[in-house]
């Protein structure tokens, strides 16, 4: 179904409450999201998208590095020795809050003080999404 509108009197321009300008930037931000199927099923410019997006985002959008840019963490290496010198036991450690194992028998943990937007970024990446 092919959908008409009829706009009547001088006012041509359609006015948008904040309040759909973010629902429609919201929709934009999803996952596979493209900017210009969302203007036309909501009858709005691409541009006006965009500019929303700008505003409302606060601009962090064109700070944000692009998808093929690599991705670093912080990483600290622990030099205490793993085994105390007459010790039959390791010392013990708070359990890691992930632990990750490589095919090549590699292990990653993660400490329960590492920051979760950090640890999410982490996950996503060695997944292979962003």
């Amino acid at each position: 179904m092919q959908r008409v509108e009829i706009i009547t009197g001088k006012e041509r321009r359609r006015r948008w409450s904040e309040a759909e300008k973010a629902r429609l930037v919201a929709e934009t931000l999803e996952p596979g999201a493209i900017v210009a199927h969302v203007a036309r099923r909501h009858g709005v410019a691409e541009s006006c998208l965009y500019t929303w997006r700008r505003h409302l985002v606060g601009g962090m959008a064109d700070r944000l590095p692009p998808d093929d840019a690599p991705l670093l963490i912080p990483v600290s290496v622990d030099t205490a020795p793993v085994c105390e010198a007459g010790s039959s036991s390791p010392p013990s450690a708070p359990a890691p809050r992930a632990l990750v194992r490589f095919a090549d028998g590699t292990r990653l943990e993660i400490g329960a003080d590492y920051p979760t937007p950090a640890l999410s970024a982490l996950i996503a990446a060695l997944m292979g999404r962003r």
